[in-house]
């Protein structure tokens, strides 16, 4: 990438031959120095560069082999501005070489020792480069022997590296000084346009010679004031090749930085101009460069920082199958040649340097996470000598999803490398897994950008224009809904799926209720509950797990869907009370996908049971809408629950609707529904069975307590309604209903004393231990003439049963009309007697046999009706 050549400040005449006089391992470099016509930044000065080796009696104390000038960052050359003299006109020998006087870009000073003894004056030449790792090369003839200067690229730094390599074995270099030109047409360097001849005769043209073609500069000073610099210079002799010598000498400090120009152009434009769809980027920045031979160069960019529009956020779909490039792959500060994945590459960077023949192509590949820095990529290019590794970084917004991306350079530097760009194409890859997401909305938006010079002076900061023209038309929330048992025969446990839909573009969800149907349950018994300090972070023991999710998130018609193959499972865990449900799910999700983890989504939904009909509904907390700073956009979220056992099927087989309320982010709300219906519930069998009990006062005028146990072995129907006729020797005794509970009251779970009639207990294979609690009478608000009973049974969950009371024919009817479509064991209710007694003996107990009329009917729709005896105290001794 930088051509840039202002290299050759190579000294390099160093070839020639003779035998030394010191021994090898004496041979050292013993002197340097560098120099500048000018100190301005930006100028096209003339920089020359000499060192002298250790000598001793006119003799060298070794043969120089190779010299290495490692010259400062930000000293620049361009080769592209001159004639070049090709390799087959320099190679045609010392006086007959064809290299075209306008190639010339300087003169190089060389003093020999031995049979030569002298000091020459030699013209060095802009060759035409080999390629590979050279990006520029000079030469020159030291008497009859070529001397090539190769300019290479320190892939570290991005300086310049001027080299002479092999050098003649047995020449005797003393010393050396090479002046390059920094505008080689000016008039003021036609007195040393020598020709070979010329140089061979150390002869100066008569009154100089003119160039041949117009002033073009070729060198320009550093664009930055603010650092100390030197020349480096390293040279090995035959003798020792492994034994090299090194000197530092300082380079002219640079000043008058704030004279340079800098005005840089950008432009940011989606490839896709949809809203809410994927999107690569077309990003260009254009730095005008100013070529005047009398003028300064622009000053070099040090950083960027690039500001998209908010609403333009990553796409999560881009995760999918996306790799990435670690610092140790692409070698970063190293010489190595990088070696990203191909499935790291997001998009492409052509880079237009002056000092190269051609464009600078290369690709952008997505750097590998760390803690803190997830989304970075690097810009990489390994051609035409350059082996350029450049960091970024993209800082997300966590609030908004809003993208910073700042090009601060390599650390070492303290900024990008000090290299002259008159423009860059960054072309981030489309289609459906583009990395980027487009605002919801068309419209104009803009592009903040801030570009700092080396020069010190103030940033160029801006705005660019893009626009949103397409897809205008999306929005609305109609979310879509299945679920369902995967095998629905009736009363047989099978797994629940559930999947939510959304359309892309319409409004994001934020929060979710899904409404079971009655008779759908799950069977929570001997199921260990995740503890709740586990459940807050989700570190849920694998025991309490029932089932798992997956989710599909980003816009487009690629959507990422998580759990990925390879990365963490997620999970949906059952534990306890919640937000005042009994129960609740903790759903964990790894949000892994590609190279990234943004950590766990831990969701908490309550499990609420409406204690009239024992249906659920699950309600979820507000979902996360974004993670790190990435937006969630969710397409889909899938849940299986899989538990063994767990899931019950309802022995009801009438149509059933599964329902769902979802709120969007936007206050929309949807109400999605599914169709449900369990199959074979006519095939269950119906066999529960009744039995009731009088106890206590048997006398005419006596209240006695009543008792009632109905039982049923698993694997049945289970009960919808059960009708009971007492004998027409039992009424309602009216003196006793002083005080009947109100709705308030029982609402407020406030109910009188005097309304208790009794007590009920119920035991269901679902839970761990039986429901209990007491039996009221309460008031129905004058829709029958009778209160209510109604037993309010408690424990894990609440049911509330309610029994009609009337009178048909004279004889008292209760009637238990809506009784969930749940397993029930055994049902136990029990109802105070003697002054507490609702029912009042019209006749002594004992006289006759007392039979009920029984009635009890399946949710399969099954029928069982008895006339069944009454058990009393009659016969039984006192104790």
């Amino acid at each position: 990438m930088k051509r840039t050549l202002a290299l050759l400040s190579l000294p390099l005449a160093l070839l020639l031959w003779a035998a030394p006089a010191g021994a090898a391992t004496d041979y050292k470099l013993e002197s340097a120095f560098a120099e500048l016509s000018s100190a301005q930044a930006g100028e096209h000065a003339d920089m020359t560069i000499g060192f002298e080796v250790a000598e001793e009696g006119n003799q060298p104390l070794g043969f120089t082999r190779d010299v290495h000038i490692a010259l400062p960052p930000g000293v620049i050359g361009n080769p592209q501005n001159l004639p070049f003299c090709t390799q087959a006109q320099f190679d045609t020998g010392y006086l007959d070489n064809q290299c075209p006087q306008d190639a010339q870009v300087g003169v190089s000073v060389v003093r020999l020792a031995g049979t030569i003894n002298k000091t020459m004056t030699e013209p060095v030449y802009n060759l035409s480069p080999p390629g590979g790792e050279v990006v520029a090369r000079l030469g020159f003839y030291a008497e009859i022997y070529p001397i090539l200067i190769d300019i290479r690229v320190d892939p570290v730094d991005y300086s310049l590296i001027a080299s002479v390599e092999g050098a003649p074995s047995t020449a005797e270099l003393l010393s050396t000084t090479t002046t390059l030109w920094g505008v080689p047409a000016a008039e003021e360097h036609d007195p040393l346009r020598l020709t070979p001849e010329e140089a061979y005769e150390q002869k100066l043209p008569p009154g100089g010679r003119e160039a041949g073609a117009p002033e073009a500069p070729f060198l320009s000073n550093p664009t930055d004031c603010g650092r100390s610099r030197e020349v480096r210079i390293t040279a090995t002799s035959y003798e020792a090749p492994f034994e090299p010598s090194t000197l530092s000498t300082p380079f002219p400090q640079i000043g008058g930085c704030e004279k340079l120009d800098f005005a840089p152009l950008f432009s940011a434009v989606p490839t896709n101009p949809e809203a809410a769809a994927p999107t690569g980027l077309d990003a260009t920045l254009t730095i005008p460069q100013s070529e005047a031979p009398k003028g300064r160069s622009t000053s070099t960019l040090k950083g960027a920082v690039v500001t998209l529009p908010e609403g333009m956020a990553i796409n999560p779909a881009a995760g999918d199958g996306l790799g990435s490039c670690s610092a140790a792959q692409v070698g970063f500060g190293t010489a190595a040649p990088p070696a990203c994945p191909d499935a790291a590459k997001i998009g492409s960077v052509e880079i237009e340097v002056p000092a190269l023949a051609r464009t600078l192509k290369g690709a952008v590949y997505q750097r590998t996470p760390e803690e803190g820095k997830l989304f970075r990529f690097w810009l990489v290019s390994d051609e035409q000598g350059v082996r350029l590794k450049l960091p970024a970084e993209i800082q997300a917004n966590p609030l908004t999803g809003q993208l910073t991306t700042v090009f601060a350079g390599i650390p070492a530097l303290g900024g990008n490398p000090q290299v002259p760009v008159s423009e860059l194409r960054l072309h981030v890859f489309g289609g459906p897994r583009a990395p980027l997401a487009t605002p919801a909305r068309c419209g104009t938006y803009q592009t903040h950008y801030e570009f700092a010079p080396w020069s010190g002076k103030a940033a160029a900061v801006g705005e660019a224009p893009m626009q949103i023209t397409a897809g205008c038309g999306k929005g609305g929330f109609s979310p879509r809904l299945q679920a369902g048992t995967t095998d629905s025969t009736g009363g047989g446990y099978s797994p629940f799926t559930m999947t939510l839909t959304r359309a892309d573009g319409e409004a994001n969800p934020l929060t979710l209720a899904l409404h079971l149907p009655q008779g759908l349950l799950a069977k929570l018994a001997g199921v260990p509950l995740c503890p709740e300090a586990a459940a807050a972070t989700g570190q849920c023991p694998q025991a309490s797990q029932v089932g798992r999710l997956a989710a599909a998130s980003g816009v487009g018609g690629a959507p990422l869907w998580i759990p990925q193959p390879g990365k963490a499972p997620t999970a949906a865990y059952l534990a306890g009370p919640y937000r005042g449900a009994p129960y609740s799910i903790v759903a964990v999700v790894p949000a892994q996908a590609g190279p990234f983890d943004l950590g766990t989504v831990v969701n908490r939904s309550g499990i609420y049971v409406d204690p009239d009909t024992a249906t659920a509904t699950i309600r979820t907390d507000p979902l996360p809408q974004i993670l790190q700073g990435v937006p969630i956009a969710y397409r889909a979220l899938n849940v299986v629950v899989d538990r063994p056992d767990f899931t019950l099927n309802p022995t009801d087989c009438d149509p059933k609707q599964i329902a769902a309320t979802l709120t969007a982010v936007d206050g929309q709300v949807a109400t999605p529904e599914a169709g449900y219906q369990a199959t074979d519930c006519a095939k269950l069998p119906y066999a529960p069975r009744l039995k009731l009990a009088f106890g206590g006062s048997t006398k005419r005028t006596g209240n006695p307590a009543v008792r009632a146990v109905l039982t049923q072995r698993p694997g049945q129907a289970n009960t919808a309604a059960a009708t009971v006729l007492l004998p027409g020797s039992q009424f309602i005794d009216n003196s006793h209903i002083s005080n009947p509970c109100t709705r308030v009251q029982f609402a407020a779970d406030a109910c009188p004393k005097g309304s208790v009639l009794g007590t009920a207990r119920a035991v269901t294979p679902l839970l761990d231990e039986p429901l209990r609690g007491n039996v009221y009478f309460r008031s129905n608000g004058g829709e029958r003439e009778l209160p209510d009973i109604v037993a309010d049974l408690r424990g894990p969950i609440r049911v509330v049963l309610v029994g009609f009371v009337d009178s048909v024919n004279g004889r008292v009817r209760t009637r238990f009309l809506s009784v969930p479509d749940a397993p029930v064991t055994r049902f136990e209710m029990s109802l105070f007697g003697g002054k507490r007694g609702l029912i009042e003996n019209s006749e002594p107990l004992c006289r006759d046999p007392r039979r009920a009329k029984i009635r009890l009917v399946g949710q399969n729709g099954r029928v069982k009706s008895t006339n069944r005896a009454i058990a009393t105290s009659c016969g039984k001794k006192k104790r």
